[in-house]
């Protein structure tokens, strides 16, 4: 199994914790405006990463956390940017997975330091205690680029072509990197639908991105995110601060078998 990238944003001007909205999500089940419900399986905390320019605090809450008295704040944040720094990305990555209960609700709430409201976002990735380990196989490196208009502060599903050609047969994704003028996320849209595994974004024009620190980068992949054929490449959307027109993605993946 892979893992799904739940998404929050919103406009806050609060040096008090405030709820955020959720992003439009096909797979979660919303519980109002600012709430996902933990989904069955995929009921993990792995990883979780919030920016704003002016965030001071960003805290996931569900009412079993509240039952143990855990503040389950995301540290480190990103303050002074609503993008992550390609070098040093402040993500938080916890020692093992923190479980939450299926179907309970489950926001994110954070605050700001500024003078009047500016945005802030937040993202979560639920998954699995343990992911599904990469199939057996050589680890191929191939380059995908996209042109779709970016929808600001919201997920935009971007089609993908390769730059080369792919051998005939079905493939496993086992790690990605994206790359764009201003995209702070990017999870992929499986074909056939379900959950939708995804990391953070970096953000630059690729190649002249390449050069960042891949120590937390190593962390967060290297399993079997999902699968495809040479012809069905899947899409992925983007979370963007801005409309930008251009993509690259940088996929890493294994052939495993004939179609």
């Amino acid at each position: 199994m892979a893992t799904h990238l739940a998404g929050f944003f919103g406009s806050i001007d609060s040096t008090t914790l405030t709820r955020l909205t959720t992003l439009q999500d096909d797979v979660l089940t919303p519980s109002g405006t600012q709430r996902y419900l933990v989904p069955d399986v995929y009921d993990n905390i792995q990883f979780a990463f919030a920016t704003g320019v002016n965030l001071s605090q960003a805290r996931i809450v569900s009412p079993s956390l509240e039952v143990e008295k855990s503040d389950l704040d995301i540290n480190p944040i990103t303050d002074g940017a609503d993008l992550l720094t390609n070098a040093d990305p402040s993500i938080w990555i916890p020692g093992r997975p923190v479980p939450l209960v299926p179907t309970e609700s489950f926001e994110v709430t954070a605050s700001e330091d500024g003078a009047g409201a500016t945005t802030a976002q937040a993202f979560i990735a639920l998954g699995t205690p343990e992911n599904d380990p990469m199939p057996q196989g050589v680890i191929r490196s191939v380059r995908a680029t996209g042109t779709t208009t970016m929808t600001t502060d919201a997920w935009t599903a971007c089609t993908l072509t390769l730059e080369s050609s792919l051998q005939a047969g079905r493939y496993t994704l086992v790690h990605f990197a994206a790359f764009g003028a201003t995209v702070v996320a990017a999870r992929w849209i499986p074909q056939g639908g379900g959950f939708r595994p995804g990391l953070n974004g970096f953000s630059g024009a690729s190649p002249a991105q390449f050069d960042w620190n891949p120590s937390l980068w190593q962390r967060m992949g290297w399993y079997s995110m999902l699968e495809f054929t040479h012809i069905t490449i899947p899409q992925i959307q983007y979370f963007c601060t801005a409309g930008d027109t251009a993509q690259t993605v940088q996929m890493y993946v294994i052939r495993t078998g004939d179609i």
